[in-house]
């Protein structure tokens, strides 16, 4: 290549020289572009473990997301509560003019400027310009202010086991769907064996059929069979995409990337006998006590209320140029005397929401009971119902073999070796399921006793 020479005011430069180290610039640019594009890839396309969808949960979901916001919230109020404990400062300026005799009169009195020649009755224009700096503390509120900030903080920690108890249950949501699409998988291949194993009878049927030694409508029987295995594995295989996109979904997962779910059963660990308490219930003792605050800022509006107050101003003139300072310094008691039944029925709202509260821990505490009964007799149905799908995979195996055998022999019917096929799918998919349901069931009674249905840190997804 030529080196064309350009000329600038301090130096030339030669642009065939720097042409090469350009294009290897360009080259080291895009490799490290693929490789970035590569590593991404595979992050996004990475199998989802449960242990990863169930990290994934808490930072995307929009459910957690919002328990977190209102965690922030409350946080807030209690701010908002204590800033009660705080004196207030105000300050205000403003400007005014007017030939009102009484408002004429106080500014020339604020002003330090009052004087017997005025005609009080008709004065002249009068402006004044007012500035005041202004301190507030309320020294008793009867109890309402530290009722308020002991509510605050009660609500705080409501939100904390309110965000707990929202996580357990979109765990267990979680765990739901990705057991689904574990039995949907399960489902898938045994459609596809089954789809295979039709096939293969299929072709045994046509060469019995050649060979004279089978009627035309054993292989019509099979064909029949083989349309429907077709048709149960697009099904299945629609089931699993629509499973599939539901824990997207639940995990707050947005756009067209890959999603894929890691294969395999995922062992959820015995609960034990251990019961710890629910955030569901820590929660609502916590509102319980929060509304057991609001009966006493209810009450708190029978006792007086004392404020002190201190202030600055300064004012001035503007036409007779005058001006003046002036402090003040008070305390102010206040007492409620009657108030048509306000209070009293306050009192009484306050405490019903107390009550109510009491109700609803009841109700919580029966309904925990209910859950763990159902996931204990859950588990144990879904271990006997696995114990009965293994024996029935291996009668059905070995039936179908030999009805196999008996078929190609001409010795059993087209139909025989087709309810064989369907036993043995049907032991298949019953094991699956069975399977997916003991997990679930132990992730259900984990739930229920309050304890995590897996073990989870960051390193779990590494």
């Amino acid at each position: 290549m030529p080196e064309f020479l350009y000329y600038t005011q301090t130096k030339l430069i030669r642009v065939g020289s720097i042409f090469p180290i350009f294009m290897r610039l360009i080259a080291v640019l895009s490799l490290f572009a693929l490789v970035q594009g590569a590593l991404a890839g595979d992050a996004n396309n990475s199998s989802w473990t449960l242990d990863r969808a169930l990290l994934q949960l808490r930072k995307s979901n929009p459910d957690a997301r919002s328990a977190a916001i209102r965690i922030e919230k409350a946080r807030a109020q209690l701010d908002q509560a204590r800033a009660q404990l705080w004196p207030k400062v105000l300050a205000e300026t403003g400007y005014s003019a007017t030939d009102n005799p009484v408002n004429a009169f106080m500014m020339q009195l604020n002003q330090r400027q009052f004087g017997f020649g005025s005609d009080f009755n008709d004065p002249d224009t009068t402006d004044n310009w007012a500035s005041e700096l202004r301190v507030e503390y309320p020294f008793y509120t009867g109890g309402a202010r530290r009722a308020a900030i002991n509510g605050a903080r009660l609500g705080l920690e409501a939100s904390e086991h309110e965000q707990k108890a929202t996580l357990a249950q979109l765990e267990l949501e979680v765990a739901r769907a990705w057991f689904q699409i574990y039995q949907s998988s399960e489902i898938v291949k045994a459609a596809q064996a089954l789809l295979k194993n039709q096939q293969s009878n299929l072709q045994l049927a046509r060469n019995r059929v050649d060979a004279a030694t089978a009627l035309q409508t054993a292989v019509l029987d099979i064909e029949t069979k083989v349309a429907e295995a077709e048709a149960n594995l697009a099904y299945a295989d629609n089931s699993k995409q629509i499973a599939t996109a539901f824990l997207q979904s639940l995990l707050g997962i947005e756009g067209n990337l890959p999603f894929v779910v890691a294969g395999g059963l995922t062992k959820i660990t015995a609960a034990g006998d251990a019961q710890m308490e629910r955030p569901e219930v820590s929660a609502l003792k916590k509102r319980t006590q929060q509304a057991q605050t609001g009966v006493t800022r209810a009450k708190s509006e029978r006792l007086p209320t004392v404020a002190g107050f201190a202030s600055g101003r300064h004012d001035e003139g503007f036409i007779d140029r005058g001006a003046g300072d002036s402090w003040m310094v008070g305390v102010m008691v206040r007492l409620k005397i009657w108030s048509g039944g306000e209070t009293k029925a306050k009192i009484e709202s306050a405490q019903k929401d107390a009550d109510l509260l009491i109700q609803a821990q009841r109700k919580q505490m029966l309904a925990i009971l209910l859950q763990v009964k159902t996931a204990q007799l859950n588990l144990i149905t879904a271990r006997k119902r696995i114990a009965l799908a293994n024996k029935g995979i291996h009668s059905a195996g070995e039936s179908l073999q030999l009805t196999r055998r008996r078929f190609k022999e001409g010795l059993a019917l087209s139909t025989q070796l087709i309810d064989g096929e369907t036993a043995l799918t049907n032991a298949r998919v019953g094991l699956a399921k069975a399977q997916a349901e003991e997990q679930l069931a132990q992730a259900a009674l984990r739930s229920a006793l309050g304890l995590p249905i897996r073990e989870l840190s960051e390193e779990t997804t590494k």
